[in-house]
């Protein structure tokens, strides 16, 4: 109920009595209640009151039960209806299934309350089937944008490299006394890995990569619904918005009903991080994503193991993420990598080729344009996969 106002339910049965029956208890627990007898009724009272909800006994004279439905269907595919039938009639009911009613009660109602049930399950279905279409409408809108850019990108793939590559923040920068700088490599014209680095308080700058499965269009469209809603949620949490606290963890929680609901099929690894300069602290959560990031100080370089991690976004419902917090030097370098780089490096295992990143970035005391030269991460390099590399670093 919206502002006070009533939900409407509209009764559609020739039974005077079990209609009263009905009226009385559901109005007596806040709905309101329209009563028709027969079809030409309910059909008229349907598109007078516009109900949430309709309860129709599928066993009236002369199949008007199932007219009634085929009438309410045909205008309105997405109404709620609880059926009501007389016992021994499992046919109709399973009829009336198939056309998609939300579920049915067996007359007599002596159990009343298996009607409020029912009655709450249906309008909870139907609320929910509501905000998923307009959830539907909102992605729809955006894959709309997307084709009409992969088409300008089948007529000049350069371009829609550019395209994708401006939206990725401009390294590099320096927000709240960190420095960042990034690259990103595309085995193809268009990434399915992502990057980005803002500040969300004086003190604090919240960052990931991210690395989308497979290649090409659908992946880069998921790297643009990545930044779109963490856009949205860093948005909420600035206006006081955010219903949750603003975390690693929970974000990715977010993202990952977020990229089922798509039913794309993608999914992706992520390393989240909130880095703040008041305590010199990183706030991290990981998706699935390796390597691990990788922190330099004191002329060593290691990987960051977190005590848990979790699924990559986008593969498990449910999914439960997890924060891990650990305090910076005052002078140190963080590197993250997609997977893409253990490709691009030569070594006969893989324990071999996070050996050589840890090497590199060591020999080169955590500089980013060094460290770049030492992997050969040249922009106009041929690689097997995308490679993404995303840098923080102390000012």
């Amino acid at each position: 109920m919206k502002n006070g106002e009533k939900v409407v339910v509209l009764v559609i049965d020739d039974d005077p009595v079990v209609r009263e029956a009905i009226a009385s208890y559901l109005s007596g627990i806040g709905f309101s209640i329209v009563l028709a007898q027969d079809c030409e009724q309910g059909i008229e009272a349907f598109h007078s009151s516009s109900p949430k909800l309709v309860i129709c006994d599928i066993n009236l004279p002369n199949q008007q039960g199932f007219l009634a439905l085929e009438t309410i269907y045909y205008q309105s595919p997405s109404q709620p209806i609880i059926i009501l039938s007389d016992a021994g009639k499992s046919d109709d009911v399973v009829k009336a299934m198939r056309m998609g009613v939300s579920d049915y009660l067996v007359k007599p109602l002596d159990n009343l309350e298996m009607l409020r049930i029912s009655v709450e399950n249906s309008l909870n279905r139907a609320r929910l089937i509501e905000e998923n279409n307009l959830y539907r409408k909102n992605l729809e809108e955006i894959n709309r944008e997307l084709e009409e850019r992969v088409e300008i990108f089948q007529m000049d793939q350069q371009a829609g490299r550019h395209v994708q590559m401006s939206m990725l923040p401009e390294p590099p920068q320096d927000i709240n006394k960190f420095h960042f700088d990034h690259r990103v490599i595309p085995s193809l014209f268009l990434s399915g890995d992502s990057v980005d680095y803002k500040p969300i308080s004086k003190t604090k700058v919240l960052f990931y990569i991210a690395d989308v499965s497979g290649h090409g269009s659908s992946s880069a469209f998921v790297t643009i619904l990545l930044r779109f809603r963490m856009a949205q949620m860093l948005r909420e949490h600035i206006l006081g918005r955010f219903h949750s606290r603003f975390d690693p963890a929970h974000n990715l929680s977010l993202l990952n009903t977020d990229l089922l609901r798509t039913k794309l099929d993608k999914h992706m690894t992520v390393c989240m991080g909130i880095l703040d300069s008041s305590d010199m602290t990183l706030e991290y959560s990981i998706a699935g994503h390796h390597p691990l990031p990788i922190l330099y100080s004191n002329d060593r370089a290691s990987f960051i193991t977190p005590r848990r991690s979790s699924f990559p976004v986008g593969l498990v419902e449910g999914a439960e993420y997890f924060n891990e917090k650990i305090s910076l030097p005052a002078d140190f370098a963080l590197f993250m990598f997609s997977d893409g780089i253990l490709e691009h490096l030569s070594g006969a295992s893989m324990g071999a080729k996070e050996e050589k990143l840890l090497s590199v970035i060591a020999m080169h005391k955590g500089d980013f344009k060094d460290v770049k030269t030492g992997l050969n991460l040249h922009r106009d390099i041929k690689v097997p996969d995308d490679i993404a590399v995303l840098s923080a670093t102390a000012l």
